[in-house]
């Protein structure tokens, strides 16, 4: 008779700190921000940059995606952007 298989035990997701549906991650935010001249930043603060950088990246694609539907093509392209 064999032996039952054991199964592993499943992986635990790990915890995030997203705060939007386009989960834009907070440390790369906070690391600009400090090269950019903050010597610390908020929650709140950082909150705030994660959400304006996240609508101005949806405007830049957006314009980018009509620019490149203006062309005949559904791919952004680097010159689309550039149009933008």
């Amino acid at each position: 008779m064999p032996k039952p298989v054991k199964k592993a035990p499943a992986k635990k997701k790990a915890k995030t700190n997203r705060i939007s549906a386009f989960d834009l991650p907070i440390a790369p935010v906070i690391r600009i921000a400090k090269n950019s001249g903050a010597e610390r930043i908020s929650m709140d603060g950082t909150k705030a940059i994660v959400a304006k950088t996240e609508k101005y990246i949806a405007s830049v694609a957006r314009g980018a995606a009509n620019a490149a539907a203006s062309e005949g093509r559904k791919t952004i392209k680097a010159g689309d952007v550039e149009k933008y």
